[in-house]
């Protein structure tokens, strides 16, 4: 395990037998010395071996004896030891010399050919399948070629899949197959060469093993799917043990791209209108999701059924209507609005006004705890912003006239100033809009429904004008004093502090306007929360 090399020659070549014993491990001298990771002198040990022991027949086989042994801690053998430390050629020597080394599994149930398909080692793949006897197998019932494919290693693959096809339809633990972990990881070209290998494999899986177009689905790979598809069109319409196609799996993953591979290949359409076991369609899932964009393009193809119903007789608007926790959401107003323009119209309106009933119901359930929320922080900023302007107002640009001969002593130098009035009144706005958001802070403990309804729409009105008349204010104050000097810059500055209040509004409103622009006509301002 030092690398003395030397001394180990001498000992070996004094006491050949030592080969054959083990540390209270149960490593033999060949395991110890692959174990530091010594090539040269594993190598040695090995040549050294072969040639002593081979000579000493008194117990059989002495050297075969010595390179079956395992380690008592994991049971692993010296290819294992090999392989893990990256010794290739070592590897194939200790095969040819032993074959048997590639029966033998450690504890972790991983076999010598599933840890090269690991490592990728050709040489030692090769030589394994040149084995009939070699284990294969792997830690939870994975194989090889579970191990290469997981890997993306396409040359171990073929050559797992040339000496060992069987390997094909192995299921591990996590009911898988290759297939499945080729589509998982997207391996474009490993599906290719295991649907070379048997094109009917996507439709050869059991109750306990979703279909591969199922997992393509799931991570929404649209080129596997094509691949799968292409190889076995019948596996497009296999589902899983709740009746749920592609389009489900796809839609419950919200994979937007493959929702539309799907409505765009003709082929597939009979999944758009295929019930799972609880009789949802596909639509009932994404009006579940409350997903304007998969809802518009389901609601776009023409083969689709707006009136279905599922087994609890609930319709695409029901299951929207339902969503209680998504209700005042933007995504909420348009999932319904656009399910209530395609409905029947003899029960849109109905539907349409208990969608409204709901969401002011909601809003009066929930608009205590919402103005206790908001009230100290909204009272905060009005307080600081009150502040801010009154001392403005005694403290104006320019300073004031203290010439005692002047005109107008006393008063702000700049009080005849256009700008300057501009200036006054803006921070008086500022000043009295600040001050009444604190005082109906300060009201907000009053409980009555109908003044609390309306308390927050007053307060953000009142405090975007307090804002607003602040910038403003701010920018004529310092037009007032920098203009006479640097007229650019002064506009500069006000340019700034005008734009940014309207530039404030439309980014807080931008998700309603891009709301208004999509829906266009079918815009209904009194489905947005209104708490």
């Amino acid at each position: 395990m030092l690398g003395h090399a030397k001394l180990a020659e001498l000992i070996w070549s004094s006491a050949p037998s030592l080969f054959s014993g083990t540390n209270n491990d149960g490593e033999t001298p060949l395991m110890a010395a692959i174990m530091a990771a010594n090539a040269e002198l594993s190598s040695n040990m090995l040549t050294a071996a072969s040639r002593h022991l081979q000579s000493d027949l008194e117990e059989g086989k002495p050297l075969n004896e010595m390179l079956l042994k395992v380690d008592v801690k994991h049971g692993d053998n010296v290819l294992h030891h090999a392989i893990r430390n990256g010794f290739e050629d070592l590897a194939v020597r200790l095969l040819d010399v032993e074959p048997r080394l590639s029966e033998q599994v450690n504890q972790t149930a991983e076999s010598p050919m599933f840890m090269a398909a690991r490592k990728r080692f050709a040489k030692v793949v090769e030589r394994l399948l040149k084995i009939p006897s070699s284990a294969d197998s792997g830690p939870t019932k994975y194989t090889a070629l579970h191990a290469a494919v997981s890997a993306g290693y396409t040359d171990i693959t073929k050559q797992l899949l040339k000496g060992r096809p069987a390997l094909a339809y192995y299921v591990a633990e996590n009911n898988s197959t290759p297939l499945h972990l080729a589509v998982a990881i997207n391996d474009l070209e490993t599906i290719k060469l295991l649907l070379e290998h048997d094109a009917n494999m996507p439709c050869m899986m059991d109750e306990r093993v979703a279909a591969p177009i199922l997992w393509a689905a799931t991570q929404g790979w649209v080129e596997a799917a094509k691949l799968i598809i292409d190889a076995c069109p019948d596996s497009a319409f296999v589902t899983n043990k709740n009746s749920a196609n592609a389009l489900h799996i796809a839609i419950q993953s919200e994979h937007q791209e493959f929702v539309d591979f799907i409505l765009q290949t003709p082929q597939l359409h009979r999944l758009v209108n295929q019930p799972n076991k609880d009789g949802d369609l596909p639509l009932h899932l994404a009006a579940q999701l409350c997903n304007p964009e998969i809802l518009r393009s389901l609601l776009s193809h023409k083969g689709q059924d707006y009136t279905a119903v599922s087994l609890k007789n609930f319709n695409a608007v029901d299951m929207t209507f339902g969503q209680d926790q998504k209700l005042k959401t933007l995504k909420w107003t348009e999932s319904i609005t656009l399910l209530l323009s395609v409905i029947p119209s003899d029960w849109r309106t109905s539907a349409a006004d208990a969608a409204k009933r709901k969401i002011e119901k909601q809003a009066i359930q929930e608009v205590k705890s919402l103005t206790q929320r908001d009230t100290s922080n909204t009272s905060l900023v009005a307080a600081l912003l009150a502040t801010i302007t009154f001392a403005a107002a005694f403290t104006p640009p320019g300073g004031f006239d203290n010439d005692p001969n002047s005109k107008t002593p006393g008063l702000p130098i700049f009080v005849k100033n256009a700008w300057f009035q501009v200036f006054m009144i803006s921070d008086s706005i500022a000043m009295c809009s600040s001050l009444a958001v604190a005082f109906l802070c300060v009201l907000a403990t009053w409980e009555d429904l109908d003044y609390l309804l309306n308390y927050r729409k007053t307060t953000r009105a009142l405090m975007w004008c307090a804002y607003s008349a602040t910038a403003v204010a701010f920018g004529t104050g310092l037009f007032t004093v920098v203009a006479p000097k640097s007229l650019w810059l002064a506009t500069f500055i006000l340019g700034i502090c005008c734009i940014l209040p309207f530039f404030s509004k439309i980014i807080g409103d931008l998700p309603k306007l891009l709301l208004c622009l999509r829906l266009r006509t079918q815009f209904r301002s009194d489905f947005l929360p209104n708490v």
